[in-house]
């Protein structure tokens, strides 16, 4: 991987096994269980009482049809990136990372129209090559997520990340908490090496 050939540390063993990882990883996916019923059920009662119906109960029954398929989408959704989070932190071990926390221009609907786009800045987490130049920028692990750890100004200026650069991973506070599951928005050009592949497809990062 290519943190083995920047010479950072890749601590053994998987980062699963991280004290703390599997709890809170059971608590996400308990909590996408608990959502997707607490949405679904009550929603498809509605429906199976409105749609025959006709009339205007038919019509409502019709919109929450239409939203009872969005929820359902939405914790399909959930439950894959939650398997994979399972998968990619069960394949890899943590690797060390120098960083920097640096705002980046996104694509915003909410942002200021620019060249046919709107824009808006938000904080990511920029891991970096041995030089100091970027390798790549990830959301940072503390932004909306669970898991005990500090929030906030990365201390030593390191995080952790179990995954491959190329396409994404898990992206973790020194420690291994706070975690948040991350992917790119387009993968890397880099030629991975045998072994990387395997891996990549191994924990569902690539495909093939």
């Amino acid at each position: 991987m290519i943190a083995d050939r920047y010479g950072y540390a890749v601590l053994p063993g998987q980062a699963l096994a991280t004290p703390g990882v599997e709890a809170v990883l059971r608590r996400r996916e308990r909590a996408g269980v608990v959502w997707a019923l607490a949405g679904l059920v009550p929603q498809g009662v509605l429906v199976a009482v409105l749609l025959p119906a006709g009339g205007p109960a038919g019509a409502i029954g019709w919109m929450l049809a239409v939203t009872f398929s969005v929820t359902a989408g939405l914790a399909v959704l959930w439950r894959r990136a939650r398997r994979r989070e399972r998968r990619i932190l069960q394949t890899y071990g943590w690797q060390v990372w120098p960083c920097r926390d640096q705002p980046v221009k996104v694509v915003s609907g909410d942002g200021e129209r620019s060249r046919g786009r709107r824009w808006s800045t938000e904080n990511r987490v920029v891991l970096l090559q041995p030089d100091g130049q970027s390798h790549c920028a990830f959301p940072p692990p503390w932004d909306g997520w669970d898991g005990p750890g500090p929030r906030g100004p990365v201390a030593g200026d390191e995080m952790w990340f179990a995954g491959d650069t190329r396409f994404g991973g898990v992206l973790a506070v020194p420690g291994g908490m706070p975690f948040r599951y991350v992917t790119r928005g387009r993968p890397g050009t880099r030629k991975g090496t045998a072994l990387e592949d395997e891996l990549a497809r191994r924990s569902g990062l690539m495909r093939g």
